[in-house]
């Protein structure tokens, strides 16, 4: 048994036990950037939902102006461009839930998966 000294007045811990501990913050960090990963993912999201909403409104007024009999090129112009930024917008959007499904995934699986102090609790290896 190894047996090492984290200060001179303070406890001693094994080998294994600093091993342990070492999983067990790596394994905290891992979770905590998934964490943020969906906090990102979520304001991200809200932005885009938000952009989304002002481009609607955006091409509701193009539509309209070029419907009127005097609209000239400027205005078909301005609908083109207005519906080129939703599609992309509503691209973006479907990138984020897809990324927030494959995030929210990872974190469950993360949650589910055994430690390797449950591993040898158990009795599995």
């Amino acid at each position: 048994m190894l047996v090492t000294k984290s200060s001179e007045s303070g406890p001693q811990i094994t080998a294994e036990e600093a091993a342990r501990l070492q999983q067990a913050r790596d394994r905290m960090i891992a979770r905590h950037r998934l964490i943020e990963g969906i906090i990102r993912n979520n304001e991200m999201q809200l932005r885009n939902e938000s952009a989304r909403g002002g481009a609607e409104i955006e091409l509701e007024c193009a539509r309209r102006d070029v419907a009127r009999s005097d609209s000239g090129r400027a205005a078909q112009d301005e609908l083109a461009r207005v519906t080129e930024r939703l599609s992309q917008l509503r691209d973006e959007h479907t990138r984020l839930v897809a990324e927030r499904e494959w995030l929210n995934h990872a974190l469950l699986e993360f949650d589910s998966s055994p430690t390797e102090d449950d591993h040898k609790r158990t009795g599995h290896a």
